[in-house]
């Protein structure tokens, strides 16, 4: 189907790259896999983290301070369960907290995440195809000196301040890719993997099986979560160095090098463009790839789209 594109999303920066995109493009021609890797059951909600931001930045709704959670919402129940002796890993508003039980409740009844996250988008009014990478539990674990720490754990308990030894996506062997997410990509004239980071965001979803096979026979831009030797957010640069990866662009190319051909940098990694044109054979573009405003992400969502319809047009 020509004009359908497929994005795969982390939880902030390619959020932000999506409230770009609807406004260049029909949002009904976009589907979207998010990560759920980072996903974790808090009593009775089942937090998605990645997926909810997806949802409260295309509804017009999320926290921009955070990026994450619902904007002015209040904090009563987190509260009220601190008194009580109850240590939430992780701080919800009172609306985020009822989205994500919400969830749990459809889930509990029978539902799949797929179908509890579709239920949820159409009632928060948003156009684009949501899909997990997996109704499956995937769970990303961080091993660090002091041992294994989930994900939660690793960066909203402790601040990402350990030494990164290695990571673990448990569970990973016995995913598969959904329906919804598998039939979206196959109608994909082209994918726009975003500027989330790709070890931990992007990392669990291609590690699903199925997902590098159909990657590679598509055209997939991707555009570098890395400015000038440093990432936009996260624990990017902890994870990559733990790892014994450079923190850099080249390392994003070398890690998508199996199925990208375009990868879109900011304008300060230009002097790495041509060797990663030389050394994978990946073609480069150079952009502003801040979005610190709304017409920041209005413009990189220009030259991503722009991208992908070159690759529509021509193919491989």
């Amino acid at each position: 189907m020509k004009g359908r594109f497929c994005v795969l999303s982390g939880g902030t920066g390619t959020p932000k790259l999506l409230q770009g995109l609807v406004r260049v493009m029909d949002p009904a021609g976009i589907d979207i896999i998010v990560n759920t890797a980072d996903d974790v059951q808090i009593d009775g909600a089942y937090v998605s983290p990645d997926v909810d931001a997806v949802l409260y930045a295309l509804a017009g709704i999320i926290d921009e301070k955070r990026w994450y959670g619902i904007r002015n919402d209040t904090f009563l129940t987190y509260e009220d369960r601190q008194r009580r002796g109850f240590q939430d890993l992780l701080r919800l508003g009172d609306r985020d907290r009822q989205n994500c039980e919400n969830r749990a409740l459809l889930m509990s009844r029978g539902k799949t995440l797929s179908e509890a996250i579709d239920w949820q988008r159409e009632r928060l009014g948003v156009r684009p195809g949501v899909y997990p990478m997996t109704d499956s539990r995937v769970t990303t674990v961080i091993e660090t000196p002091s041992g294994s720490k989930e994900f939660q754990e690793y960066w909203v308990r402790d601040g990402g301040r350990d030494e990164v030894l290695g990571v673990e996506f448990r569970g990973i062997s016995r995913a598969s890719m959904p329906e919804g997410a598998r039939y979206s990509l196959e109608l994909a004239s082209a994918v726009l993997v975003g500027p989330s980071n790709p070890v931990t965001s992007i990392g669990p979803i291609i590690g699903v099986g199925g997902y590098r096979e159909l990657l590679s026979e598509k055209y997939v831009v991707a555009i570098s979560p890395i400015k000038g030797g440093s990432p936009f957010s996260g624990p990017l640069g902890n994870m990559l160095r733990g790892l014994g990866y450079e923190v850099s662009s080249l390392t994003v190319a070398r890690l998508y090098a199996d199925f990208l051909d375009y990868l879109v940098l900011d304008t300060e990694d230009e002097p790495v463009a041509h060797q990663i044109e030389e050394e994978f054979g990946i073609r480069v573009g150079l952009a502003d790839t801040s979005m610190k405003t709304p017409g920041d992400k209005f413009k990189l969502a220009q030259t991503a789209l722009a991208a992908c319809r070159e690759g529509e047009a021509h193919g491989r």
